[in-house]
Protein backbone atom coordinates (compact mmCIF):
# COMPACT_ATOMS: atom_id res chain seq x y z
CA UNK A 1 0.00 0.00 0.00
CA UNK A 2 1.19 3.28 -0.80
CA UNK A 3 2.22 6.43 1.59
CA UNK A 4 -0.72 8.23 0.37
CA UNK A 5 -3.18 5.75 0.80
CA UNK A 6 -1.77 4.74 4.15
CA UNK A 7 -2.13 8.45 5.07
CA UNK A 8 -5.90 8.66 3.60
CA UNK A 9 -6.69 5.13 5.60
CA UNK A 10 -5.01 7.00 8.96
CA UNK A 11 -7.12 10.47 8.57
CA UNK A 12 -10.85 8.19 8.09
CA UNK A 13 -9.89 5.99 11.26
CA UNK A 14 -8.91 9.30 13.10
CA UNK A 15 -11.92 11.05 11.58
CA UNK A 16 -14.37 8.13 12.66
CA UNK A 17 -12.94 7.95 16.35
CA UNK A 18 -13.43 11.39 16.89
CA UNK A 19 -17.01 11.69 15.45
CA UNK A 20 -17.91 8.70 17.91
CA UNK A 21 -16.11 10.18 20.81
CA UNK A 22 -18.13 13.45 19.79
CA UNK A 23 -21.15 11.90 19.21
CA UNK A 24 -21.34 10.63 22.97
CA UNK A 25 -24.89 11.43 23.70
CA UNK A 26 -26.80 10.28 27.03
CA UNK A 27 -30.14 9.22 26.27
CA UNK A 28 -30.88 7.20 29.05
CA UNK A 29 -31.42 11.18 30.75
CA UNK A 30 -34.20 11.95 28.89
CA UNK A 31 -37.80 10.66 30.16
CA UNK A 32 -40.19 11.97 26.91
CA UNK A 33 -42.83 14.08 27.13
CA UNK A 34 -45.70 12.40 28.32
CA UNK A 35 -43.45 11.32 31.30
CA UNK A 36 -44.34 15.44 32.00
CA UNK A 37 -47.67 15.73 31.30
CA UNK A 38 -48.01 13.50 35.05
CA UNK A 39 -47.22 16.98 36.20
CA UNK A 40 -47.45 19.41 33.88
CA UNK A 41 -50.67 18.85 32.56
CA UNK A 42 -51.93 22.07 31.21
CA UNK A 43 -48.83 23.02 29.92
CA UNK A 44 -48.42 19.63 28.32
CA UNK A 45 -52.22 20.24 27.03
CA UNK A 46 -50.61 23.41 25.18
CA UNK A 47 -47.53 21.87 23.61
CA UNK A 48 -49.52 19.30 22.25
CA UNK A 49 -51.47 21.28 19.82
CA UNK A 50 -48.64 22.78 18.58
CA UNK A 51 -46.53 21.82 15.23
CA UNK A 52 -43.32 21.14 17.57
CA UNK A 53 -45.98 18.31 19.12
CA UNK A 54 -47.07 16.76 15.77
CA UNK A 55 -43.92 17.94 13.37
CA UNK A 56 -43.07 13.65 12.73
CA UNK A 57 -45.95 11.31 12.66
CA UNK A 58 -46.03 7.28 12.67
CA UNK A 59 -47.90 6.66 9.46
CA UNK A 60 -48.74 3.23 10.43
CA UNK A 61 -50.40 4.39 13.83
CA UNK A 62 -51.71 7.58 12.26
CA UNK A 63 -52.96 6.78 8.83
CA UNK A 64 -55.23 10.39 9.55
CA UNK A 65 -51.89 12.73 9.35
CA UNK A 66 -51.07 11.71 5.80
CA UNK A 67 -52.33 14.48 3.74
CA UNK A 68 -51.29 14.00 0.37
CA UNK A 69 -53.33 12.50 -2.27
CA UNK A 70 -51.70 9.15 -3.27
CA UNK A 71 -54.11 8.34 -6.00
CA UNK A 72 -52.45 11.06 -7.97
CA UNK A 73 -50.86 9.35 -11.84
CA UNK A 74 -47.12 9.60 -11.59
CA UNK A 75 -46.03 8.84 -7.84
CA UNK A 76 -42.72 7.86 -7.68
CA UNK A 77 -43.80 5.61 -4.15
CA UNK A 78 -46.63 4.32 -2.71
CA UNK A 79 -48.48 5.48 0.48
CA UNK A 80 -47.86 1.78 1.76
CA UNK A 81 -43.64 2.84 1.34
CA UNK A 82 -44.62 5.79 3.90
CA UNK A 83 -43.46 5.07 7.46
CA UNK A 84 -43.19 8.60 9.04
CA UNK A 85 -45.11 12.19 7.56
CA UNK A 86 -43.03 15.21 7.95
CA UNK A 87 -44.87 18.55 8.60
CA UNK A 88 -48.27 19.42 7.95
CA UNK A 89 -48.59 22.76 7.94
CA UNK A 90 -46.96 24.34 5.01
CA UNK A 91 -45.59 21.21 3.46
CA UNK A 92 -45.97 17.62 4.30
CA UNK A 93 -42.59 15.21 3.21
CA UNK A 94 -42.33 11.23 3.66
CA UNK A 95 -40.14 8.88 4.91
CA UNK A 96 -39.44 5.79 4.45
CA UNK A 97 -37.27 3.03 5.99
CA UNK A 98 -34.19 1.66 3.68
CA UNK A 99 -31.66 -0.37 5.81
CA UNK A 100 -31.18 0.90 8.75
CA UNK A 101 -31.88 4.41 8.68
CA UNK A 102 -34.51 6.16 7.15
CA UNK A 103 -34.86 8.77 3.88
CA UNK A 104 -37.22 11.79 2.77
CA UNK A 105 -38.48 10.72 -0.41
CA UNK A 106 -38.71 12.67 -3.23
CA UNK A 107 -42.10 14.04 -3.42
CA UNK A 108 -43.72 16.38 -1.16
CA UNK A 109 -47.28 17.53 -0.56
CA UNK A 110 -48.01 21.25 -0.37
CA UNK A 111 -50.77 20.99 2.01
CA UNK A 112 -52.42 24.90 0.71
CA UNK A 113 -52.04 24.23 -2.95
CA UNK A 114 -52.70 20.73 -2.11
CA UNK A 115 -50.64 19.70 -4.54
CA UNK A 116 -47.62 17.33 -5.57
CA UNK A 117 -44.18 18.65 -6.20
CA UNK A 118 -40.41 17.88 -6.73
CA UNK A 119 -37.90 17.48 -3.72
CA UNK A 120 -34.31 16.45 -3.41
CA UNK A 121 -35.41 14.27 -6.43
CA UNK A 122 -31.91 13.67 -7.59
CA UNK A 123 -30.00 13.32 -4.06
CA UNK A 124 -32.32 12.17 -1.64
CA UNK A 125 -30.70 8.51 -1.43
CA UNK A 126 -27.76 10.60 -0.39
CA UNK A 127 -29.31 12.10 2.51
CA UNK A 128 -29.92 9.90 4.98
CA UNK A 129 -32.55 11.47 8.15
CA UNK A 130 -30.23 10.39 10.95
CA UNK A 131 -27.76 13.10 9.73
CA UNK A 132 -29.47 15.93 7.82
CA UNK A 133 -32.66 15.95 9.45
CA UNK A 134 -33.47 13.79 12.72
CA UNK A 135 -31.53 15.84 15.15
CA UNK A 136 -34.06 18.69 14.97
CA UNK A 137 -37.06 16.53 14.70
CA UNK A 138 -36.81 14.44 17.44
CA UNK A 139 -36.07 14.66 21.02
CA UNK A 140 -33.34 12.22 22.89
CA UNK A 141 -31.77 11.00 19.49
CA UNK A 142 -28.84 8.39 19.18
CA UNK A 143 -27.08 8.45 16.93
CA UNK A 144 -25.10 4.98 17.06
CA UNK A 145 -28.05 3.07 17.88
CA UNK A 146 -30.62 5.44 15.68
CA UNK A 147 -33.11 5.65 18.43
CA UNK A 148 -34.88 8.29 19.96
CA UNK A 149 -36.86 8.82 22.85
CA UNK A 150 -39.85 10.58 20.99
CA UNK A 151 -40.42 11.46 17.44
CA UNK A 152 -41.50 14.59 18.42
CA UNK A 153 -40.00 18.64 19.38
CA UNK A 154 -41.25 17.17 23.32
CA UNK A 155 -40.54 19.18 26.07
CA UNK A 156 -36.60 18.30 27.03
CA UNK A 157 -35.72 19.90 23.47
CA UNK A 158 -35.99 22.83 24.76
CA UNK A 159 -36.07 22.30 28.93
CA UNK A 160 -33.19 19.62 28.23
CA UNK A 161 -32.99 15.78 29.74
CA UNK A 162 -35.58 15.54 32.65
CA UNK A 163 -35.14 12.20 34.06
CA UNK A 164 -33.53 13.42 37.09
CA UNK A 165 -36.70 15.58 37.70
CA UNK A 166 -39.33 13.30 36.85
CA UNK A 167 -37.46 10.82 39.09
CA UNK A 168 -37.76 12.86 42.18
CA UNK A 169 -40.99 14.16 41.55
CA UNK A 170 -39.94 17.87 40.56
CA UNK A 171 -37.18 17.93 43.89
CA UNK A 172 -34.33 17.85 41.48
CA UNK A 173 -34.81 21.14 39.19
CA UNK A 174 -35.19 21.32 35.65
CA UNK A 175 -33.64 24.37 33.10
CA UNK A 176 -36.65 27.21 32.75
CA UNK A 177 -35.26 28.99 29.66
CA UNK A 178 -36.59 32.12 30.96
CA UNK A 179 -34.30 31.97 33.57
CA UNK A 180 -31.25 31.72 31.26
CA UNK A 181 -29.40 34.98 30.00
CA UNK A 182 -30.77 36.19 26.81
CA UNK A 183 -27.81 34.29 24.46
CA UNK A 184 -28.38 31.25 25.84
CA UNK A 185 -32.34 31.41 25.37
CA UNK A 186 -31.96 32.26 22.21
CA UNK A 187 -29.58 29.58 21.28
CA UNK A 188 -32.23 27.02 21.64
CA UNK A 189 -34.44 28.04 19.02
CA UNK A 190 -31.50 29.10 16.93
CA UNK A 191 -30.07 25.25 17.29
CA UNK A 192 -32.69 23.95 14.82
CA UNK A 193 -33.22 27.70 13.13
CA UNK A 194 -30.26 28.51 12.24
CA UNK A 195 -28.65 26.27 9.50
CA UNK A 196 -24.84 24.40 10.31
CA UNK A 197 -22.71 21.42 11.15
CA UNK A 198 -21.73 20.00 13.82
CA UNK A 199 -18.05 20.22 14.79
CA UNK A 200 -17.06 16.86 12.80
CA UNK A 201 -19.31 17.91 9.53
CA UNK A 202 -20.68 14.66 10.03
CA UNK A 203 -24.28 15.81 11.18
CA UNK A 204 -26.29 18.63 9.84
CA UNK A 205 -27.70 20.08 13.58
CA UNK A 206 -25.91 20.58 16.96
CA UNK A 207 -25.81 16.46 18.21
CA UNK A 208 -24.83 16.83 21.24
CA UNK A 209 -26.17 20.59 22.38
CA UNK A 210 -28.24 20.17 25.34
CA UNK A 211 -30.02 23.89 26.34
CA UNK A 212 -28.44 25.84 28.35
CA UNK A 213 -25.07 25.20 26.82
CA UNK A 214 -23.35 27.51 24.39
CA UNK A 215 -24.60 26.80 21.10
CA UNK A 216 -21.31 27.90 19.52
CA UNK A 217 -18.84 24.45 21.20
CA UNK A 218 -21.88 21.86 19.76
CA UNK A 219 -22.36 23.77 16.37
CA UNK A 220 -20.82 25.40 13.33
CA UNK A 221 -23.00 27.93 11.12
CA UNK A 222 -22.96 27.96 7.40
CA UNK A 223 -23.14 31.38 7.46
CA UNK A 224 -20.33 33.00 9.22
CA UNK A 225 -17.97 36.20 8.88
CA UNK A 226 -14.18 36.28 9.04
CA UNK A 227 -14.29 37.62 11.98
CA UNK A 228 -16.78 35.77 14.38
CA UNK A 229 -16.98 33.22 16.22
CA UNK A 230 -19.39 29.95 16.16
CA UNK A 231 -21.47 31.94 18.78
CA UNK A 232 -21.62 35.20 17.31
CA UNK A 233 -22.22 33.95 13.91
CA UNK A 234 -25.07 32.25 15.18
CA UNK A 235 -26.91 34.77 17.60
CA UNK A 236 -26.38 37.33 14.38
CA UNK A 237 -28.91 35.04 12.34
CA UNK A 238 -30.62 34.38 15.00
CA UNK A 239 -31.66 38.11 15.84
CA UNK A 240 -32.20 39.01 11.86
CA UNK A 241 -35.13 36.31 12.63
CA UNK A 242 -35.95 37.40 16.06
CA UNK A 243 -36.09 41.04 14.39
CA UNK A 244 -37.97 40.63 11.78
CA UNK A 245 -40.93 38.79 13.30
CA UNK A 246 -40.96 41.48 16.43
CA UNK A 247 -40.92 44.14 14.52
CA UNK A 248 -44.39 43.08 13.01
CA UNK A 249 -47.68 41.89 14.84
CA UNK A 250 -48.89 40.32 11.94
CA UNK A 251 -46.50 37.63 12.51
CA UNK A 252 -47.02 35.31 14.66
CA UNK A 253 -44.88 31.85 15.83
CA UNK A 254 -47.49 29.08 17.02
CA UNK A 255 -44.38 27.49 19.12
CA UNK A 256 -43.30 30.03 21.43
CA UNK A 257 -45.02 31.41 24.22
CA UNK A 258 -48.04 28.94 23.61
CA UNK A 259 -49.05 29.44 27.61
CA UNK A 260 -51.61 32.64 28.41
CA UNK A 261 -52.97 33.35 25.09
CA UNK A 262 -56.34 32.22 24.20
CA UNK A 263 -57.50 29.27 23.32
CA UNK A 264 -57.83 29.96 19.75
CA UNK A 265 -54.24 31.07 18.99
CA UNK A 266 -53.22 27.64 20.36
CA UNK A 267 -55.47 25.50 17.99
CA UNK A 268 -53.55 23.46 15.69
CA UNK A 269 -54.31 24.57 12.08
CA UNK A 270 -55.69 21.31 10.39
CA UNK A 271 -56.65 23.36 7.09
CA UNK A 272 -55.90 26.39 4.72
CA UNK A 273 -58.21 28.70 7.24
CA UNK A 274 -57.03 27.56 10.77
CA UNK A 275 -53.80 28.53 8.91
CA UNK A 276 -54.94 32.05 8.73
CA UNK A 277 -57.23 32.11 11.52
CA UNK A 278 -53.96 31.09 13.73
CA UNK A 279 -53.23 34.84 13.37
CA UNK A 280 -56.62 36.31 12.12
CA UNK A 281 -59.03 35.85 14.85
CA UNK A 282 -62.22 36.56 12.86
CA UNK A 283 -63.16 32.45 12.52
CA UNK A 284 -66.44 33.80 14.24
CA UNK A 285 -66.67 37.00 12.23
CA UNK A 286 -66.25 35.46 8.68
CA UNK A 287 -69.58 36.50 7.17
CA UNK A 288 -69.26 39.93 8.11
CA UNK A 289 -65.80 39.88 7.23
CA UNK A 290 -66.42 38.24 3.76
CA UNK A 291 -69.19 40.12 3.27
CA UNK A 292 -71.28 36.87 2.00
CA UNK A 293 -73.49 34.70 3.90
CA UNK A 294 -72.43 31.86 6.42
CA UNK A 295 -74.07 29.46 4.24
CA UNK A 296 -71.41 30.36 1.46
CA UNK A 297 -68.68 28.35 1.17
CA UNK A 298 -65.82 30.82 0.51
CA UNK A 299 -62.44 30.79 2.20
CA UNK A 300 -59.48 33.16 2.90
CA UNK A 301 -57.13 32.04 -0.58
CA UNK A 302 -60.50 32.89 -2.80
CA UNK A 303 -60.03 36.32 -2.24
CA UNK A 304 -56.11 36.76 -1.18
CA UNK A 305 -54.76 35.11 -4.15
CA UNK A 306 -51.29 36.98 -3.89
CA UNK A 307 -50.75 35.79 -0.32
CA UNK A 308 -52.04 32.24 -1.66
CA UNK A 309 -49.15 32.33 -4.56
CA UNK A 310 -46.45 33.57 -2.03
CA UNK A 311 -47.13 30.74 1.25
CA UNK A 312 -47.32 27.91 -1.44
CA UNK A 313 -44.31 29.06 -3.33
CA UNK A 314 -41.76 26.15 -1.69
CA UNK A 315 -38.48 28.63 -2.53
CA UNK A 316 -39.89 31.42 0.01
CA UNK A 317 -39.97 28.38 3.08
CA UNK A 318 -36.98 27.53 4.61
CA UNK A 319 -37.85 26.15 8.62
CA UNK A 320 -34.18 27.06 9.35
CA UNK A 321 -35.28 30.93 8.29
CA UNK A 322 -36.76 33.66 9.73
CA UNK A 323 -38.25 33.78 6.35
CA UNK A 324 -40.01 30.42 7.08
CA UNK A 325 -42.69 32.66 9.46
CA UNK A 326 -42.76 35.95 7.27
CA UNK A 327 -46.50 34.78 6.31
CA UNK A 328 -47.26 37.69 4.02
CA UNK A 329 -46.61 40.95 3.17
CA UNK A 330 -47.64 43.75 5.87
CA UNK A 331 -51.22 44.38 3.78
CA UNK A 332 -52.90 41.45 2.79
CA UNK A 333 -55.59 43.58 1.58
CA UNK A 334 -55.56 43.51 -2.16
CA UNK A 335 -55.81 46.80 -4.18
CA UNK A 336 -57.65 45.01 -7.15
CA UNK A 337 -59.33 42.38 -5.00
CA UNK A 338 -62.41 42.73 -7.47
CA UNK A 339 -60.38 40.78 -10.01
CA UNK A 340 -61.35 37.69 -7.92
CA UNK A 341 -65.07 37.75 -7.83
CA UNK A 342 -65.30 36.61 -11.20
CA UNK A 343 -64.13 32.96 -10.37
CA UNK A 344 -67.61 32.57 -8.48
CA UNK A 345 -69.70 35.40 -10.35
CA UNK A 346 -69.41 34.49 -13.79
CA UNK A 347 -71.88 36.71 -14.97
CA UNK A 348 -71.07 39.69 -13.35
CA UNK A 349 -68.07 42.30 -14.85
CA UNK A 350 -65.41 43.50 -13.06
CA UNK A 351 -66.96 47.14 -12.90
CA UNK A 352 -69.83 45.50 -11.09
CA UNK A 353 -67.35 43.94 -8.85
CA UNK A 354 -65.55 47.37 -7.92
CA UNK A 355 -68.68 48.79 -6.81
CA UNK A 356 -69.50 45.78 -4.29
CA UNK A 357 -65.97 46.22 -3.11
CA UNK A 358 -66.31 49.83 -2.59
CA UNK A 359 -69.19 50.17 -0.78
CA UNK A 360 -67.44 47.16 2.03
CA UNK A 361 -65.57 50.29 2.55
CA UNK A 362 -62.85 48.48 4.57
CA UNK A 363 -62.74 44.66 5.91
CA UNK A 364 -63.41 44.01 9.43
CA UNK A 365 -59.78 44.56 11.40
CA UNK A 366 -58.11 41.89 11.40
CA UNK A 367 -54.82 43.02 13.04
CA UNK A 368 -53.92 45.52 10.46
Amino acid sequence: MSQRKVEILLAAILLALVTRAWAKVDTKAYVGSDQCRECHTEKYEGWVKTFHATVVQDARKHPEAVLGDFSAPGLPFKLSDVDYTIGGHWDQRYMQKIGDDYYVLPKLWSVQARAWRPYNVWSWKKMPYSKYCKGCHVSGFDPEAKTVIEHRIGCEACHGPGRAHAEAKGGKPILNPAKLPEDRRDMICAACHVRGQDPTGTYFFPLTFVPGDDLGEHYVPLEKNAEETNSQAILRAFNKWKEDRTSNEKVKCEVCGIYGGDEQKKDTAKSAMDFCFGCHAIKDRLPEHTHHRADVQIACFDCHVQQAKDIMNPQNLDIHSYGYFLVHADSCYDRRIEKTCGKCHKDKDEGWALKAVERWRKPVDVDH
